[in-house]
């Protein structure tokens, strides 16, 4: 029983990451696009529910006795917010708690206008047991106001061993509609996960899709609960 509660937690540590994440420009290229801001792209139209365009799992060769599954994601999404709600949601580190699924505790390890490391600790809670795991991020705000644009860059620090790899970004765009202010939202993410059991990356290939629309959708959510537009 154990074991397969150790399975089925290991195969959330990818999704945790990819809604979490230090780069100087924002057209800095880590991501598998060469311009972030190019969307969406011929015959996509944007909607409110997230959409995952891209969710890559690929094995990687085994490395001093560990095998990682390396992860590409690209999620998009026309939301009915300001950027500024948008932002301030997501950048309210400890506020996150009890908002992104499975977040225990965040701690600010630095803090600046437009730099922070955080600390954060998870808990997958299955069948009565607690799988912890904690890893450290940095993340970047890089502000583009004459473009009306904002990215938020992520990037992996240090981890319990369960992650390899994690950068990417939200990159976040206002525009006018007929409504009010929306943003186009992309979430761009490069990941590594250590693998742990057999036909873990076709059970994250399974489930992932639904787990990164839900981290969108939370922060939507926590908008509107605290009245922002």
């Amino acid at each position: 029983m154990k074991q397969t509660v150790c399975m089925i937690a290991s195969m959330y540590l990818l999704f945790l990451t990819a809604g979490l994440d230090a780069q100087q420009s924002i057209n800095a290229s880590f991501a598998p696009v060469a311009d972030p801001w190019n969307f969406p792209s011929d015959g996509i139209e944007l909607k409110e529910k997230p959409q995952v365009l891209v969710f890559e799992l690929d094995t990687l060769p085994a490395e001093k006795k560990v095998t990682w599954i390396q992860t590409q994601q690209d999620i998009q999404a026309l939301l009915p917010l300001s950027k500024k709600s948008f932002i301030d949601v997501f950048l309210d580190f400890p506020g996150q708690v009890g908002v992104l699924p499975r977040l225990a505790k965040i701690e600010v390890l630095s803090q600046s206008d437009s730099y922070y490391e955080m600390r954060q600790f998870y808990e997958i809670r299955i069948m009565g047991y607690v799988y912890p795991t904690t890893y450290d991020m940095s993340y970047t705000l890089v502000e583009e106001p004459e473009r009306n644009r904002t990215a938020i860059i992520w990037n992996l620090l240090d981890s319990d061993g369960s992650i390899g790899q994690s950068e990417g970004g939200w990159y976040i765009e206002e525009i006018a509609t007929p409504s009010g202010p929306a943003i186009k939202v992309r979430n761009l993410n490069i990941g590594r996960v250590r693998k742990d059991f057999p036909l873990q990356a076709q059970i994250m290939k399974l489930v992932g899709p639904g787990e990164l629309e839900g981290i969108v959708k939370s922060i939507v959510k926590e908008a509107k609960r605290r009245g922002l537009k």
